[in-house]
């Protein structure tokens, strides 16, 4: 029988990628999103059988539990997601991130879901040694109110799991790449749209490292979740990603310029306002689910740069494609 999985924010950045790998993948999914980034990421799926939206805000317990009706699994992505959106909108980061949260979770609780999968985040390493690699046990070292909301919700599914169901905590690379909701505020997404725009790159804290991904990449960890066997995944931490495709930002500059675009200037400072650097292990869902990223970063900059060259969007600069 298909599974039927409720995906929260699946009209986002990952949720409507995420939400197209479920449904190409014989699941049927509802998405709850209140659409603040506007419906490109819905659009798209409306009119496939498999495929529901119900629009909502988190914070709403009637719409939550409404949503919740007759669903097998929750995969829980809405959230003010990012630093800058974070410190922008604190309030809403509190009780989107924190209460919402709450509320979705005591939902799925009373619902007898059966996996719960919850996207945390990799910035809740923050600025560690990176000389060492940072595994689901390292000690958090959140230097931003988003993170902290991340690792708060963390801890609040931890303590009030129930027998009957299981969580699973996800700590995302920062993702990159093509998306039906597109965020041009991303350090990839950014960096190859304004050398396409402008043949100009400015690289802040280039010796800064990060751990990246495309964004489908996404979709398929959560099909393995929801795919694996109970003993695999039941109230696991994962880091989503994998070790090799931990890079320096000044690597992704350079990327761009020595494969897709050779006059490119680069001009590279110091300082960044963001001094977050950190190295992740991802050996432990590669272990254990057997999961390895998809797509090079060197093939999803292509897929950026064609995009933005071949005008798929008209004004990638406009504020609507960013998360603040």
């Amino acid at each position: 029988m298909k599974k039927r999985v409720l995906v929260t924010g699946g009209g986002g950045y990952i949720g409507s990628t995420l939400s197209r790998h479920l449904l190409l993948n014989g699941f049927d999914v509802r998405v709850l999103d209140n659409l603040s980034m506007g419906g490109d990421g819905v659009m798209c799926f409306l009119g496939y059988p498999s495929y529901q939206f119900f629009k909502g805000d988190i914070r709403d317990r009637h719409a939550v539990d409404e949503a919740m009706s007759d669903i097998d699994h929750v995969v829980h992505l809405a959230a003010i997601v990012g630093e800058p959106a974070a410190r922008k909108f604190h309030e809403d980061a509190k009780t989107i991130n924190n209460d919402g949260t709450e509320i979705v979770f005591e939902s799925a609780l009373r619902h007898n879901i059966e996996r719960f999968v919850f996207f945390s985040t990799c910035s809740s390493y923050g600025v560690q040694d990176t000389n060492i690699m940072a595994t689901e046990t390292t000690e958090l070292n959140p230097v931003s109110l988003y993170a902290e909301t991340k690792i708060k919700m963390e801890n609040y599914i931890k303590d009030n799991i129930s027998e009957k169901m299981s969580y699973i905590i996800m700590r995302p690379s920062t993702v990159h790449g093509p998306s039906p909701r597109m965020r041009f505020d991303l350090i990839v997404n950014h960096l190859a749209k304004d050398a396409v725009m402008t043949n100009k790159l400015d690289v802040f804290g280039g010796s800064l490292w990060r751990p990246l991904m495309w964004v489908g990449e996404a979709g398929r960890a959560v099909e393995k979740v929801l795919s694996s066997k109970k003993e695999l995944i039941h109230n696991q931490i994962f880091n989503l990603g994998n070790t090799e495709n931990n890079v320096r930002k000044k690597e992704i500059a350079e990327i761009i310029k020595d494969k897709f675009i050779n006059d490119l200037e680069i001009n590279y400072a110091d300082e960044d306002p963001d001094l977050r650097s950190y190295r992740v292990d991802f050996s432990k869902i590669e272990k254990t689910l057997g999961f390895k990223l998809e797509k090079s970063l060197e093939d999803a900059i292509g897929e950026l740069i064609n995009l933005v060259k071949n005008k798929l969007i008209l004004n990638p600069n406009d504020r609507s494609y960013g998360n603040h």
